[in-house]
């Protein structure tokens, strides 16, 4: 008893002997954060620039993909109003969805209150076995007339991170939308320019697609090239695999199996993201539960117009979507919508 009481006065223990914990005021690339941690694990999240998770660190390894022309920039809501101005940050957000443009029932961001006012937070459990960081959004609810609050856990010993996400209509209507996570993960290349173009050629993204799917494709292309080279469907193993190659598309899939990864041999690890499977019973704002985007050159439509997107050598990036079901809320009721992502050693064959 005296040996611990002198290492804990001389501050000898190693950190995982102390637990979690949550710091705050934390700098990252410019932003002052509330940092989740253990001995392997940093989440960060930045409370100024909606409440995003930041950066999530594994064994010194980030995963999220971060904007580096805005670091430590933060711009008012009027200046994010619409997607022709928006400034994305990066990290992993919450929307509403389904987005559009051509019905009052589809949100027409980003940007918009709900996702570019400043959060708050609530440190609900600063130190032990867990600790537990509520994230809580701005109630003037936006377009969507709702209101986004996260609460994240961390334990230790263990590098899953896990959002408990709630939607709250604070507006004086009923409204009818669904949950939407959205994580922009990094596919520039982190192996001193060993493959012959400047993003990850090796990783890829693992998603189960669904034996009983209302598409008989088993996925649905939004948008993008039809003969996109993103998509390489393997009905033999039942997964879509998603690599970038550069060219801008979309995908919706009815996941029922609960999870997705990113596998990066460059890191020699993989990165799962788990959530509910999808439920025949319910209606999803796009049809499936889990979207995929690839950020890359090439034409796409938008607000009923042919854009073109240009070769971004700084956004290397594809988005792993969560969708949770189409929920209708009268003033004042709420939905919520469990998440995680942690990382595993190794390749697919480890995910369990």
């Amino acid at each position: 008893m005296k040996y611990l009481y002198l290492c804990l006065l001389l501050g000898l223990l190693p950190a995982a002997a102390m637990g979690a914990t949550i710091e705050e005021n934390v700098m990252y690339n410019g932003w002052k954060c509330v940092v989740l941690k253990n001995a392997t694990t940093e989440a960060y999240l930045a409370p100024e620039i909606g409440g995003r998770l930041i950066q999530y660190k594994v064994d010194g390894q980030e995963w999220l993909w971060v904007n580096r022309d805005l670091n430590g920039k933060v711009f008012p809501v009027a200046e994010n109003s619409n997607m022709e101005i928006w400034k994305n940050y990066g990290g992993d957000k919450l929307w509403p969805a389904p987005q559009g443009w051509d019905r009052p029932d589809q949100w027409p961001g980003p940007g918009d209150e709900v996702i570019e006012a400043p959060f708050t937070y609530k440190v609900l459990q600063k130190e032990g076995a867990e600790v537990r960081l509520l994230l809580i959004g701005s109630d003037k609810g936006g377009y969507a007339g709702v209101q986004f609050t996260r609460e994240l856990v961390l334990k230790d010993g263990d590098n899953k991170l896990t959002s408990i996400i709630t939607m709250k209509n604070v507006s004086d209507r009923t409204v009818s939308w669904g949950i939407w996570e959205v994580a922009q993960m990094d596919w520039s290349d982190q192996g001193a320019q060993r493959g012959k173009e400047d993003w990850n050629e090796e990783a890829y993204l693992a998603i189960p697609m669904n034996p009983k799917s209302r598409w008989p494709e088993k996925y649905r292309e939004m948008f993008g090239q039809a003969s996109s080279w993103n998509w390489q469907p393997d009905y033999v193993r039942n997964l879509m695999i998603v690599k970038y190659m550069n060219q801008v598309g979309k995908l919706n899939l009815d996941v029922n199996a609960g999870w997705a990864a990113m596998v990066d041999p460059q890191k020699g690890a993989t990165l799962v993201q788990r959530f509910p499977g999808q439920d025949p019973k319910k209606i999803y704002p796009d049809g499936g539960n889990y979207e995929v985007w690839v950020a890359g050159k090439g034409e796409f439509l938008h607000k009923h117009k042919l854009r073109v997107a240009a070769d971004d050598p700084k956004g290397r990036l594809i988005e792993m979507e969560i969708q949770g079901p189409k929920v209708t809320l009268k003033p004042g009721e709420s939905t919520s919508l469990t998440t995680s992502m942690e990382v595993v050693k190794g390749g697919l064959e480890n995910v369990k």
